[in-house]
């Protein structure tokens, strides 16, 4: 694949900063229709992230509760301070700053990552990277239950785990020079916040990395993690071409197996409860036009590759469009990220996370956020 950083020489002097943060998340998977969409949409990333009301935002307080809906808000206007050492609620999303207007104040600084939590606190994560003077975003990702938090420390420059109640880290025991994250960077943490998966497009292996004792097992470049077991056994990732997909199970102690699908794509799910079952968002192509999403999960057994079926989302706006995939939510449903489309863009102020069952395809309403791109817990990016 062409490399992050030569897509964005193209860009560099007509996007504002806000783009090439955003860009740097998805790199090279723009050229589908659906991810198109979700470019032109990230011009407001973050200019939709919040209302005041007080000091900070409105809690998201349950399953429907919208967040807050913005109305012309810019970053530097929301109050924000450091990441306490400990004693932080858990995490609601993640952000990066932008400063795209004329009229920012000159100590705006576009590009740092953000965190918000359920009860509407906004703190700043110096610690983490941003985005650099050469378009590099640091990877950030929240454990679905937003209690811990895997970012990249420019300083030490590794991998880092933090409990955000106790306030201790984990350490990777290898360092990732910078220079590694100058193209796309995938990274996927387990769900209790023990192990971290990392690969990227660039030229080295990525690593399955034990938090707690050091233990490392290389990861095959250009193969996206998905899923990580909290024990490290097995650590998922995912490769594809134009008319297929690969899904490989890594274990420390070498690959379990791999599965290919015979439909092209790059959004899956993590590994089910049951240890075998996936899903993808479903696209078809006309001839050799672009992949189009068909309003479909397709769900697969990555121990025979085989599809269990194409299942219709019941339930979703008409002018829904599946976004993303994340964690299973019990045996039978799965994060669905959903966005709102007129055709040409996603609405980029509201953001709707569903449980779509993958036997019936029913979906049920879990949150309603006030971003149209940011990180969500437990959502695979």
């Amino acid at each position: 694949m062409t490399r992050l950083h030569d897509a964005l020489a193209e860009i560099a002097d007509e996007a504002p900063a806000v783009d090439l943060a955003d860009r740097a998340i998805r790199g090279n998977r723009q050229r589908k229709r659906t991810a198109m969409m979700l470019a032109a949409a990230a011009t407001a990333v973050v200019a939709s992230l919040a209302i005041m009301v007080g000091t900070g935002l409105l809690p998201l307080r349950g399953a429907g509760d919208i967040a807050a809906l913005p109305r012309e808000p810019r970053t530097w206007e929301i109050k924000s301070s450091p990441l306490p050492k400990k004693k932080v609620g858990p995490l609601a999303y993640a952000y990066t700053t932008s400063c795209p207007d004329t009229d920012v104040p000159p100590d705006c600084k576009p590009g740092r990552w953000r965190v918000v939590t359920r009860t509407g606190d906004t703190y700043d994560v110096p610690q983490a990277l941003g985005l650099t003077d050469k378009a590099v975003l640091g990877p950030l990702t929240i454990t679905p239950d937003g209690r811990a938090l895997a970012y990249y420390s420019d300083r030490e420059q590794k991998f880092k785990i933090r409990d955000l109640a106790s306030g201790k880290e984990l350490t990777a025991p290898v360092k990732v020079p910078r220079r590694q994250l100058e193209s796309e960077v995938f990274l996927r943490v387990s769900d209790n916040g023990r192990h971290l998966a990392f690969t990227s497009f660039a030229g080295k292996n990525g690593l399955l990395i034990d938090m707690r004792n050091g233990r490392t097992t290389p990861l095959p470049t250009g193969w996206m993690p998905v899923s990580v077991a909290d024990d490290g056994d097995p650590a998922v990732v995912v490769n594809w071409k134009d008319t297929s997909s690969r899904v490989r199970l890594v274990s420390p102690g070498g690959v379990i197996r791999e599965s290919s699908i015979p439909e092209y794509g790059q959004r899956f799910s993590a590994l089910a409860p049951d240890g075998r079952t996936m899903a993808k968002v479903g696209e078809t192509r006309e001839g050799d036009g672009p992949f189009e999403d068909d309003g479909t999960l397709v769900v697969f057994d990555t121990v025979t590759g085989g599809m269990q079926g194409k299942i219709k989302a019941q339930g979703l706006p008409e002018d829904a469009v599946i976004l993303r995939l994340g964690h299973w939510l019990n045996d039978t449903e799965v994060a669905v990220l959903v966005g709102i489309s007129d055709g040409r863009h996603i609405r980029d102020d509201l953001t709707t996370v569903y449980g779509m069952n993958v036997r019936t395809g029913e979906v049920r309403k879990t949150g309603i956020y006030p971003v149209g791109n940011a990180r969500l817990p437990g959502i695979v990016m």
